[in-house]
């Protein structure tokens, strides 16, 4: 009776419970999908994005065809010929994107893109992520074929073209992203007005004039994410015109107190504020202090490397801050556990702090007060390269650790394991690169993190296949471990760990026990992608 009932329920209803699975994580609809045909193409019919690493032997058309609700679609490491292919089969795929994602190609080909714009009109997000060419003509091409942008990443084109004879004696903005390229972006397309969001990290060429243009003349601006900008000349009329920005991430650039000023009198309605020191900087504690004042409702603060803000300070600054969701003040060496404590326990919605590179530990070992205190229930604290922490430190906070969902303690030597304890159900990222966890450390987190899916071990010199051995063992659900730098691994390593946790996606091995092809693509056949950085 139960089985007819099943096999009575609609496609609609198992497709509710298929996405309850599928909004938790993507894999955990591998099983389903194995089970039989008619869950197989509910479950493809879930899957909206996909990405695409290399050209397989599959044809694309093949993978478009299963997949027909793709709505995003990440390409990597395409040579421009291959590329151009590629772009052609996504155009005339019958797809309806919104996404697409170029990062770490060699360029992005003019007359394929040309060709995906006339076929695709509602691409709204396009990432150009560390491309190994990017130019003001590129820009162009772009605002001419994609209309209905809202969301552009250009950040750190590499434009390394060496002694390339045929680029000798160009312009600037032939050979880089400019102001000029930029302009044209924003004057080109009348039809990009619905431009919200544009990241131009990286893009040397690039000044103050540029980003004034983008902000005087893209009224839907949301976020503006740069590097590099001497912003001693910014005016108070190019910031008014940002009437709708909310996120303003500001890295490596000029920065000082007027400039702060500035942006706290402008009014606009700021949610997310990211601001990095950099040398030449002359902002001071009055500037941050300024602008937190005005703008209360802040939901994300990052202030990086900022070596005047002291524990005291940061303790003035949290009165700002009863609205903040996500803190991160990696690099701000002076701040230890006591900045940490009192985050937690006076930002009532803090479920994510990143204190990379800090202090922690060089106030005293005073980690146990944070389980006296149930109001604190972080759910993705970062304590990376944190030489103060203990494994005492860290084994008590996980004591009051029921919702947490990621652990980053790369770095921090003092720690040899997690201790025992309850297990962290919620638990699926663990960060411990080139930290003190050892083989009794795996074991613990083994027993501890059963539904880990990413474990990061990069430069662990003491990984043994005693430790890992437990981990695949006990973490049924794991799907992608590192282990670059990690000198006791070799090729049988990978696979006894292939053939022995099915679920595995991605192995990452230092460069020299690399399998060959053959066993790559056997490892390929059982799903698993084992490469190294």
């Amino acid at each position: 009776m139960a089985n007819n009932s099943c096999k009575d329920l609609p496609d609609e209803v198992w497709e509710l419970i298929l996405n309850k699975l599928h909004q938790r994580h993507h894999s955990l609809l591998e099983s389903p999908s194995l089970s039989c045909k008619r869950f197989l193409s509910i479950t493809n019919a879930l899957r909206t994005r996909l990405s695409i690493v290399d050209r397989t032997t599959i044809p694309l058309s093949t993978l478009f065809s299963r997949f027909p609700n793709l709505n995003s679609v990440h390409l990597r490491f395409f040579s421009p010929g291959d590329l151009g292919r590629v772009i052609a089969d996504i155009a005339t795929s019958g797809l309806n994107l919104r996404t697409l994602n170029f990062t770490g190609t060699d360029g992005l080909p003019l007359e394929s893109c040309r060709f995906l714009g006339s076929r695709m009109k509602n691409i709204r997000v396009l990432i150009c992520l560390a491309l190994r060419t990017l130019r003001d003509i590129e820009l162009v091409v772009i605002a001419d074929s994609m209309p209905c942008l809202e969301d552009l990443d250009i950040s750190f084109p590499e434009n390394d073209f060496g002694s390339d004879p045929e680029l000798q004696g160009r312009t600037l903005g032939e050979v880089g992203v400019t102001d000029s390229g930029i302009e044209s972006l924003i004057a080109l397309s009348t039809n990009c007005v619905y431009l919200k969001e544009i990241s131009v990290l990286g893009c040397h060429l690039l000044t103050l004039f540029g980003i004034g243009f983008v902000l005087r003349n893209s009224t839907n601006l949301s976020l503006l994410s740069v590097g590099e900008i001497d912003f001693g000349q910014l005016d108070d009329f190019s910031i008014r015109w940002a009437r709708n920005l909310s996120t303003l991430n500001i890295y490596n650039s000029v920065v000082s107190d007027e400039c702060l000023h500035l942006l706290a009198n402008a009014g606009i309605p700021l949610k997310k504020f990211t601001l990095s020191h950099f040398v030449h900087s002359s902002f001071t504690f009055s500037g941050i202090s300024s602008l937190l004042n005005k703008y209360r409702s802040l939901k994300g603060l990052s202030l990086v490397r900022i070596d005047f803000l002291t524990d005291e300070k940061m303790s003035g600054l949290s009165q700002c801050l009863s609205a903040v969701v996500t803190i991160s003040l990696d690099g701000c060496d002076n701040l230890t556990e006591s900045t940490f404590f009192m985050l937690a326990k006076n930002c009532p919605l803090l479920v994510d702090i990143r204190m990379q590179g800090t202090n922690l530990g060089g106030g005293g070992d005073k980690t146990t007060d944070i389980v006296k205190n149930p109001r604190i229930n972080l759910e993705v604290p970062v304590v990376s390269s944190c030489k103060g922490i203990t494994e005492k430190g860290i084994a008590d906070f996980l004591k009051s650790g029921s919702k947490l969902r990621s652990l980053r303690i790369d770095e921090c030597g003092g720690i040899k394991n997690i201790g025992n304890g309850f297990e962290l159900s919620e638990l699926d990222f663990i960060g411990a690169a080139r930290s003190g966890i050892n083989d009794d450390g795996l074991v613990l987190i083994g027993n501890r993190c059963l539904r880990l899916l990413n474990l990061n071990l990069d430069g662990y010199l003491g990984v043994t296949i005693v430790g890992l051995k437990e981990i695949l063992t006990n973490c049924e659900r794991l799907r992608k471990i590192n282990l670059t730098g990690c000198l006791n691994v070799c090729t049988e390593t990978a696979d006894w760990m292939v053939f022995s946790r099915p679920s595995l996606r991605k192995i990452i091995l230092p460069h020299s026990y690399l399998p060959s092809e053959s066993q790559r693509q056997l490892f390929l056949h059982c799903g698993c992608l084992v490469l190294s950085k």
